[in-house]
């Protein structure tokens, strides 16, 4: 789709409140202008339901190589740096496995209609610099440019100065800066840290109770609370599984959104996130499926599990994934199909899962799997469906 103007005839899910509409949309240089009632010949057909663009707002696609390892292991024996299940696995494996395991990831991320996406990536300016190869094989191969990567690193080093020259390296390759946690540093370590300009610094917090447990006996509160007592102010924090009324109250205050990964809290047995309590205090909330490890990105199955554990409103699941962590992520102009966003979307193709509905919010969020999508522009492009 790479004229100048689109006329795009379809039913979609309209602003904020996915209002179920039919007809054709305008979308002129790429920014959407909104529906016309002229007659319009030929337009772009699409027989099913376009949605807003799907977003994973946490993910590591390097653990894609490393499917289901340490099956009932705990979440620190798994995933705690530097020698956790993972990491060891990691080290052992050479970089064209890592990268042919990211371009799988990719592909995967795809098929199940996600735009953008924000990874973590473990190794400093060798695991950033890994992906990026990764997308640019990805890109030639399939001539398509989504999923697009954030790319947020992780420094590999200690102390102050060295800190500052390994972080000053990652960020001329990547979006941003992604801790593990604040129990792997100190208070001086995490200040020079945040003290350097990037566009996303993000970190994990209160993801069990252990994480909470060590860091009250340390530092004498709870890391949603060092850091806020540090003043860190990341962008968003993961996963606070365990979080108080009290700490709901510190996140809204200081404007920190959350981004939850339910399914993977439940693969871990670490708890589940009051997400009511979150929503409840006015905390912006996203939506990730964390380690691949242990989960698919599916941002489909990750909305049918929060629908069916949380009873949330379909339409509020639906923003978590798509206009949500657009803001969260700092996406100008994506997120939602209205007058002025750009014309992306995700299409669902006329299949049993939407057809009959009564209600067509909820029928994509709980029925909706990897093959309901369609993909136009790539190689695998089948046309009007």
């Amino acid at each position: 789709m790479d004229r100048d103007t689109i006329y795009l005839k379809s039913h979609y899910l309209y602003g904020e409140d996915f209002q179920y509409r039919k007809g054709i949309l305008v979308i002129e240089d790429g920014i959407i202008k909104g529906f016309t009632g002229e007659h319009v010949r030929d337009p772009l057909c699409h027989r099913g339901v376009v949605i807003p663009p799907l977003i994973n707002a946490h993910t590591h696609i390097g653990d894609n190589i490393i499917k289901d390892i340490g099956i009932n292991k705990t979440l620190d024996e798994l995933v705690k740096p530097p020698n956790g299940l993972k990491h060891r696995f990691l080290r052992s494996c050479s970089e064209e496995e890592l990268i042919e395991g990211m371009l799988d990831g990719l592909e995967d991320l795809k098929d199940m209609g996600i735009t953008y996406f924000c990874d973590f990536r473990e190794g400093g300016l060798k695991g950033v610099n890994l992906l990026r190869e990764a997308y640019s094989i990805f890109r030639r191969r399939y001539n398509w440019e989504f999923p697009y990567p954030l790319i947020l690193g992780r420094p590999t080093t200690s102390g102050r100065e060295e800190l500052k020259r390994e972080i000053e390296e990652i960020l001329k390759v990547a979006d941003g800066i992604g801790l593990s946690g604040c129990n792997e540093y100190s208070d001086e370590e995490l200040k020079t840290i945040r003290k350097l300009d990037y566009k996303i610094f993000s970190i994990h917090a209160n993801e069990h109770r252990g994480s909470i447990e060590y860091s009250k006996k340390v530092y004498g509160m709870s890391e949603i609370e060092r850091i806020v007592n540090l003043k860190l102010q990341p962008t968003f924090i993961i996963h606070a599984t365990y979080t108080t009324p009290y700490e709901g109250e510190l996140l809204r205050e200081e404007g920190i959104p959350v981004v939850v990964c339910p399914r993977a809290n439940a693969s871990f047995n670490v708890g589940l996130p009051d997400i009511h309590n979150l929503m409840d205090k006015g905390v912006l909330i996203g939506l990730g499926t964390d380690n691949f490890m242990a989960n698919s990105p599916s941002i489909l199955k990750e909305m049918d599990f929060i629908y069916k554990l949380y009873h949330i409103d379909p339409r509020e699941i639906l923003r978590f994934s798509t206009i949500n962590n657009s803001r969260i992520l700092g996406l100008e102009g994506v997120g939602l199909i209205e007058e002025g966003y750009r014309g992306i979307f995700t299409f669902i193709r006329d299949c049993p899962s939407i057809r009959y509905s009564r209600n067509i919010v909820a029928s994509i969020i709980t029925r909706c799997e990897k093959g309901d999508i369609v993909i136009y522009g790539g190689e695998d492009d089948k046309g009007s469906s």
